[in-house]
């Protein structure tokens, strides 16, 4: 055999060997990522829907809030509500409701049953005009005002009766507040809706209509705001399948014979909207959904969930990211596997598999901290140290498990990461029950908290919560958790502790370091705590009832304190 035909033995057969591990490495590290990708984007998913929902409903409880401010329904106030028609007055309302939520229902109005009308509508908060029809009038006047009672400025005078309006006719005939159809605002070409309320006098007898419209612009600009992916949309449809909101730039109207005609999703030139939308169509949901659509583009993740049915309407939120815009930098890492695999033919085998290795390790712990993040446990420290596409993949990773757990002012957790590390716990013990370790829960409450931000303003209130948190961070063990409940409620979760001595200890030490005076700009402040505490499985093994039982201690506590300053008094 000649000397060539050996080093072609040795040769293929090690090239091809090389080529095969290299290409193997290559398939494991591609479906590790994919598999890390697609917990990703389902997390991300559920997270978008999550905030649409939020900011939404905030957007249409706002229309509640404004006519319940003007006309309480019969649960809210303490006897039968006598509503006055009187238009002075209401005109003194109206400029408060209005005022409100400028941003999304800036105009409140009033149409009796004789014809009146009164509505003020606050363009800006320098600009407000004044909508007014007196009784038995064939006319309404139109007024610029910069006060309640200012009649000095009149733009126009046209012909408007109440009475004939859909949202009027709608309103008189329910007892409950009605949402019209939405219709779109030709001059400022968004979908608008309106809420309208029947209202009464003191016999019951009917008065009128009181009513708002809400702009469906701010939603469209929130949906615009948020940052999912390149190529991704974000979009709510009514129940006929009419766009409400879109995060695109495609307007959600268009204009017919000079007339504003709104968009059905199904014919949006966004193919992301309309092929979704003819996929998933409108149907009934009574929770959210996560789906994968094979379109045109490739694979496509959706998740949709039902939204507004606290508030009396069918609509959904849609969100669509195709696969291919986390995918990218997983094929970036694909192709320079290759480019390994080829260098190592070349240069070295053992260079080439230690970078190999080293790609698929922290690819590994990639997938790993996913499926933990997505079970909600704690997410491990990946010591992860690139600059490449994964180590932004990670830093990702990080940056997403801070914006989601920790609460944004005071930097412990949040109410979500505190119920996920509870779950956790719980599930732990029902796995290993001979090796059960308790915790305790301490509701911690601030007492003049509220004193704080009446005198020294939001500002002051946001310092003394962040000194707070960082003082109860301090008072416990690294091993244990300091939770944001709500306002100027914090939750500390406490392993291992269950003795009711060593309880009443470590309360009598929070409440001493959280008492400790705090020095604010132009004063000195102090805050008591009032803390309750429920310990797991002797309060309960139902985290909820926990919190409650702990909760309802806290109230304990505080009342028997304010007892002790009265007796002290």
């Amino acid at each position: 055999m000649s000397r060539s035909s050996l080093r072609r033995e040795l040769v293929i057969p090690i090239t091809v060997l090389v080529i095969s591990v290299s290409a193997a490495i290559a398939w494991v590290s591609m479906k590790a990522g994919t598999d890390a990708v697609y917990t990703l984007t389902q997390r991300v998913l559920v997270d978008m829907v999550n905030r649409i929902n939020v900011a939404s409903e905030k957007h249409l409880d706002g229309a509640l809030i404004a006519l319940e401010s003007v006309a309480p329904s019969s649960a809210r106030v303490p006897k039968e509500h006598d509503f006055s028609v009187d238009l002075h007055v209401l005109e003194d309302k109206f400029w408060t409701a209005s005022g409100l939520f400028m941003d999304v229902n800036n105009y409140v109005y009033f149409g009796g049953k004789d014809g009146r009308f009164v509505g003020v509508y606050r363009i800006s908060r320098s600009e407000v005009q004044l909508f007014l029809r007196e009784p038995d009038s064939d006319h309404r006047d139109v007024y610029r005002v910069t006060a309640i009672g200012d009649r000095s400025v009149k733009i126009r005078q046209d012909q408007f009766d109440p009475r004939k309006r859909p949202w009027y006719q709608a309103a008189m005939n329910s007892e409950a507040p009605v949402w019209s159809k939405i219709y779109n605002n030709f001059s400022f070409h968004y979908p608008t809706i309106t809420l309208a309320k029947s209202v009464f006098q003191k016999n019951h007898e009917f008065a009128g209509v009181v009513a708002t419209d809400v702009t469906l612009k701010e939603l469209s600009s929130f949906l615009s705001r948020l940052e999912i992916s390149k190529n991704s949309v974000a979009y709510i449809v009514d129940a006929d399948g009419y766009i409400v909101a879109t995060s695109g730039k495609e307007l959600p109207e268009r204009v017919v014979n000079g007339l504003p005609e709104r968009m059905r999703a199904s014919d949006m030139k966004t193919s992301l909207i309309s092929e979704t939308f003819k996929k998933i169509g409108s149907r009934a949901l009574s929770q959210q959904e996560t789906l994968s659509l094979e379109l045109e583009q490739g694979t496509v993740d959706v998740a949709v969930s039902p939204l507004g049915n606290k508030q009396g309407l069918n609509w959904q939120t849609v969100v669509a990211v195709p696969r291919a815009d986390f995918m990218n930098t997983i094929n970036q890492g694909f192709f320079q596997s290759v480019v390994i695999a080829i260098a190592c033919i070349i240069f070295a085998l053992t260079i080439g598999l230690t970078i190999v290795e080293r790609v698929i390790r922290d690819i590994r712990k990639l997938t790993a901290a996913a499926e933990k993040f997505g079970n909600g446990e704690p997410m491990p420290k990946m010591d992860i140290r690139r600059t490449d596409e994964i180590g932004i993949l990670a830093e990702t990773f990080s940056e997403m498990e801070n914006k989601l757990r920790f609460d944004k002012l005071t930097q412990v957790a949040n109410r979500e990461s505190l119920f996920a590390q509870i779950t956790h716990i719980q599930r732990m013990a029902e796995e290993n029950p001979e090796q059960i370790q308790g915790y305790t829960l301490l509701f911690v409450d601030l007492d003049r908290f509220k004193f704080v931000n009446d005198n020294y303003g939001h500002d002051a209130g946001d310092k003394v919560l962040v000194i707070t948190a960082a003082r109860l961070r301090a008072a416990v063990r690294d091993t244990d958790d300091v939770a944001r409940y709500g306002g100027d409620e914090f939750v500390l979760l406490i392993r291992d502790l269950r003795h009711a001595g060593d309880i009443h200890h470590l309360v009598d030490k929070i409440s001493s370091v959280v008492e400790e005076p705090i020095a604010l700009e132009n004063a000195m402040v102090d805050v008591g705590a009032s803390i309750g505490w429920a310990s797991y499985p002797e309060d309960g093994d139902d985290y909820m009832r926990l919190i409650k039982i702990a909760d309802s201690r806290m109230y304990n506590r505080k009342r028997d304190r304010k007892l002790q300053r009265v007796n002290r008094a």
